[in-house]
């Protein structure tokens, strides 16, 4: 099958299942911003798994995890600030599913997601607000430390010679 003819049966796919999911949102109470939010970011998604285009997977799990952060603000077992847990699980999951998919990832997506994991916990909790108000700067320390690990060759991977 051509690929002109692949990417036009993708697309054609996607716009049905994303229509048939809009159309049942007419009839289903509760969950309709959520539900929006799963299938944009599921077709981003998919579309990367399918192309694999990095820059699908970026708005897919972005969406993805704001979705999930507005399922989880209407949960009887939300905590913290779901909204900011969401994102961060989206960011992380851009990490993830790059490593799994491509044997590779960036890491950037691990600073956004990990401030907002942290900033999602602390929220709801006072005793991590008041360690992290003093404890940030060990944050440093550790992230000082992995990279003097991987200078002397401590990680598992080779160290560049000068």
């Amino acid at each position: 099958m051509g690929e002109q003819r692949q990417g036009r049966l993708f697309a054609g796919a996607i716009l049905i299942l994303l229509g048939l999911g809009l159309f049942a949102l007419q009839f289903v109470e509760g969950l309709g911003d959520a539900v929006i939010f799963f299938l944009i970011g599921g077709a981003f998604v998919a579309g990367y798994l399918y192309r694999r285009a990095y820059g699908l997977l970026i708005p897919g799990c972005i969406l993805l995890g704001i979705g999930l952060g507005s399922v989880g603000e209407g949960s009887a077992l939300a905590f913290g600030d779901m909204s900011s847990l969401g994102l961060g699980v989206g960011f992380v999951a851009i990490y993830v599913i790059a490593l799994v998919r491509e044997g590779r990832s960036a890491w950037w997506p691990l600073i956004p997601g990990g401030i907002l994991l942290v900033n999602g916990l602390a929220s709801g909790n006072e005793a991590m607000q008041q360690l992290l108000s003093v404890g940030w700067p060990l944050i440093l320390v550790f992230l000082g430390l992995l990279i003097l690990a991987g200078a002397f060759g401590l990680t598992g991977r080779k160290a560049e010679p000068k």
